[in-house]
């Protein structure tokens, strides 16, 4: 009789999926640090409670903006790891936890995506790998991206507020000699003003800053270093917060890197603001010695960075025609006809072959600026008043609030119109999916513009305002050039002819000015 045995088929073992988490957090505040530990211990639970993934670790950046991914090292770590396959998923809190950057977001997940790695977005609950996930995340990070440029904002104008108050913001983790109490009001920190307290003093005994620098050796820094460099104690020698006093807004931050302020805003002059170190007498001393043996060496400012831009006109002046920059050149040197000039860089180097324009005397400049800052002296109400008002409306009719408001109820439209389109053919789908993502881009940029436009409107105005008190200030009109009055009013001049010249005020204001060429002395 035959026998029958069944073999049971294996049981198939499906592959568990590699998961990982980003986190991350702005500020090394120490809620924040709670907030980073709670992350953490949640994604790793979640992973590993989940019996189809697999658990491939946790990626955390600390203290860092989410507004570039290059200054996110545990970020990029995992990039690395992702084109080596060494997970299928990430998952992520937020779009704004991954990136605030448009940019940076859609481009890393279009990379992941090309290898097969998804980005699962918690809050949004969007799959990076899903059809409907590119329109979307376009809009969402988008989003953030002006979140983060509306925070941004509203900082600056904090700052701005605090400063016209005369509220002094120092960060003493950086700065020698003082420390904050427990309201946050400067200090002193008798360990470290000992430090500043000597160099002051050897240096009106006549030492020089090299040879101060090198006598501080084997004294830490703020920063932690052994070796003091000479611009740190230059630095110390000329900084006011030592007697007392506080320069605010001394650098700003634009396109969010910071630079030195050279007159873009407004900064305040705060006197007696917290306890000095230094007295009064002995820092005003140090500040004539430094210019006195600045002066000894060529530098007439005392100071490196207005020695390269020792002259008034120095990358002020535009050529019209090339773009090119004008420069300082002496006619008829060590002649009785010597007469400083400025000509066109592009000129100097290939002559009327590149650039045609020719030379402008310095007189004649300064006696076109004398003559543009008169005009403005004798009819600064209208032009300048006339002008507000023009900036004013501008900013009221053709920029109001509505239009945001309707290009975010625009935005939700399309939003609706994209979920539905899951319920249409492919061939239609992608059609009206590329028409939604030209649409999308037309009102980004639009949103952008009015963006960009309003806080235009709103540094000319805080400019008119400025250039009305420095006008004021003068009290008459101007008898001869004045280097001052140059710098805080103008903002180039472009040469549109060798005898045409316009002039660009920093408020967005333009003169044009002719002259008449004449051997000897031009007539303007």
């Amino acid at each position: 009789m035959k026998k029958i045995r069944t073999i049971e088929a294996p049981i198939a073992t499906l592959k568990r999926l590699r998961v990982c988490a980003y986190v991350r957090v702005s500020t090394n505040q120490a809620e924040q640090h709670d907030s980073l530990s709670a992350q953490v211990e949640h994604y790793s639970n979640h992973i590993k409670n989940n019996p189809t993934w697999e658990f491939s670790g946790i990626y955390v950046d600390e203290g860092i903006s989410g507004k570039g991914r290059a200054k996110r090292p545990d970020f990029m770590r995992m990039v690395k790891d992702a084109e080596n396959k060494k997970f299928d998923l990430i998952i992520t809190k937020s779009i704004s936890r991954f990136a605030r950057n448009t940019h940076d977001c859609l481009e890393t997940v279009r990379k992941l995506k090309t290898i097969g790695i998804g980005v699962q977005f918690e809050k949004e609950s969007i799959n990076s790998l899903t059809a409907e996930s590119e329109l979307m995340l376009s809009i969402l990070s988008s989003v953030a991206e002006e979140e983060l440029n509306s925070i941004s904002q509203n900082m600056h104008w904090a700052y701005q507020r605090r400063f016209k108050q005369g509220k002094v913001m120092i960060n003493t983790k950086r700065f020698l000699g003082y420390d904050k109490d427990k309201n946050g009001d400067l200090i002193i920190n008798e360990e470290q003003a000992a430090i500043v307290r000597r160099i002051f003093k050897d240096y009106l005994s006549g030492l020089g800053i090299s040879l101060i620098a090198k006598g501080l050796d084997g004294i830490k820094t703020i920063s932690g270093k052994d070796k003091w460099a000479e611009s740190t104690v230059r630095d110390i020698i000329k900084n006011e917060k030592y007697v007392g006093d506080a320069l605010l807004q001394k650098t700003i931050t634009k396109d969010f890197k910071k630079k030195r302020n050279k007159g873009e805003v407004p900064m305040y002059y705060v006197k007696n603001s917290h306890p000095a170190i230094i007295s009064r007498e002995d820092f005003e001393k140090a500040q004539v010695l430094m210019v006195e043996r600045a002066k000894s060496k060529g530098n007439v400012e005392g100071n490196r960075e207005k020695y390269l831009n020792r002259y008034a006109f120095t990358h002020t002046i535009e050529c019209g025609h090339c773009g090119k920059t004008y420069k300082r050149h002496i006619d008829n040197c060590g002649n009785v006809a010597e007469a400083v000039c400025w000509v066109c860089s592009s000129y100097i180097i290939g002559r009327k072959i590149s650039c045609n324009v020719g030379r402008i005397k310095e007189e004649t400049i300064k006696g076109l600026f004398v003559r543009v800052f008169n005009r403005l002296y004798t009819y600064r109400t209208r032009l300048l008043g006339d002008y507000k008002a023009k900036l004013e409306r501008e900013k009221f009719m053709e920029f109001d609030q509505e239009r945001i408001v309707k290009l975010d109820e625009e935005i939700e439209i399309l939003i609706q119109q994209e979920r539905t389109l899951f319920f249409i053919e492919e061939n239609v789908l992608k059609a009206e999916h590329e028409k939604l993502v030209v649409r999308l881009t037309q009102l980004q940029t639009e949103r952008t513009t009015w963006m960009a436009e309003t806080a235009n409107q709103d540094s000319r105005i805080a400019r008119t305002l400025e250039l009305e008190a420095i006008i004021d200030s003068q009290g008459g009109k101007l008898l001869e050039f004045s280097e001052d009055l140059y710098t805080a009013i103008i903002e180039k001049i472009v040469v549109k002819e060798r005898t045409t010249l316009e002039f660009h005020l920093k408020n967005g204001l333009r003169f044009e000015e002719h002259y008449t060429l004449k051997r000897g002395c031009d007539l303007f």
